[in-house]
């Protein structure tokens, strides 16, 4: 059906996202709306196992918000999903009684799925040789072809979990040790986790890394046009890296394009990246908008 809508709300350790689409053709659709708050569902998840109410009502403020704009829009389809820091609790019915109180149903998808999802949205993007990276606040999911098929693995570094594990003092700069111990840490899942035998071209998709062009870009205002298929270098990366950790929070929360609710956590996303470009040995990703959110609207307007 032409001008089908349909919303999906992405429910993760650090943001909660909305993106709002319209069915042009059975091939393609059109962005009506984006919208993103920060509500750091996964506060202590990665010490306690468990959700504070505090974080769910803030998730619950921002699904209010969300649910007024859907109202607005009309929309037929709605599809929410929690991640990460949902996976790792035992007391995720907290927030499910809340989201359905506005009439929405949680579903709580796997690591796997999750990447699927990103798959799903980034394929009309992906070169032959790709290796898709998703660093979200709790879990870091790797999508990438092998033998024709594509493979998937979910590994349990975020940003949020490495800052809470990590980094004592976030309103302080960030000093040599705690980078440190976030590299090591990291290093040694990858080398545990994933066994890679051929080079990649990186796309990355993600708070972290769309954080991380509109930074290299300077912007006021987030412009997804601008940051689909930037090309960032390691070299630039680890400039930013250099220039972000030897801030204050305070001044970090000045710089543009870095939305002052994500510096606290930024640092310890960029570091989780720049091992993985040297793990796998590359001077160079390309980043996307078009994650799980995008891949939730295709499966529902595209079948």
């Amino acid at each position: 059906m032409i001008n089908l809508r349909a919303a999906a709300i992405d429910i993760g350790t650090n943001s909660c996202r909305l993106l709002i689409g319209e069915r042009k053709s059975e091939n393609n659709f059109d962005v009506l709306t984006r919208k993103l708050e920060i509500t750091r569902l996964g506060e202590g998840v990665d010490q306690n196992k468990r959700l504070k109410e505090a974080a769910v009502e803030r998730v619950f403020k921002a699904l209010k918000k969300y649910r007024a704009i859907i109202d607005d829009y009309q929309v037929e389809i709605t599809r929410v999903i929690g991640t990460s820091a949902l996976r790792d609790v035992d007391n995720s019915e907290l927030l499910g009684d809340r989201v359905s109180e506005l009439g929405f149903k949680l579903e709580i998808i796997s690591g796997k799925k999750e990447a699927e999802l990103n798959y799903l949205g980034a394929a009309s993007n992906l070169d032959d040789d790709f290796l898709l990276i998703d660093i979200g606040g709790g879990s870091t999911e790797f999508i990438w072809p092998e033998a024709e098929e594509i493979k998937f693995e979910s590994l349990n570094l975020g940003c949020v979990r490495m800052t809470e594990k990590f980094i004592c003092k976030p309103e302080q700069k960030t000093n040599a040790a705690e980078i440190n111990e976030i590299h090591n840490y990291v290093e040694a899942l990858l080398r545990s986790k994933l066994n890679f035998d051929k080079s990649f071209q990186l796309k990355g998709v993600g708070g972290t890394i769309t954080t991380l062009a509109a930074v290299k870009l300077g912007m006021e205002d987030y412009d997804s046009s601008r940051v689909e298929n930037l090309k960032i270098s390691l070299s630039e990366l680890n400039q930013i890296i250099d220039k972000l950790s030897g801030l204050t929070l305070k001044k970090r929360k000045e710089i543009k394009g870095l939305q002052p609710k994500r510096a606290d956590i930024i640092i310890s996303g960029l570091i989780i990246l720049k091992d993985i470009l040297e793990y796998i040995n590359s001077s160079e990703l390309y980043v996307s908008d078009q994650d799980l959110l995008y891949g939730l609207l295709k499966a529902e307007l595209l079948k």
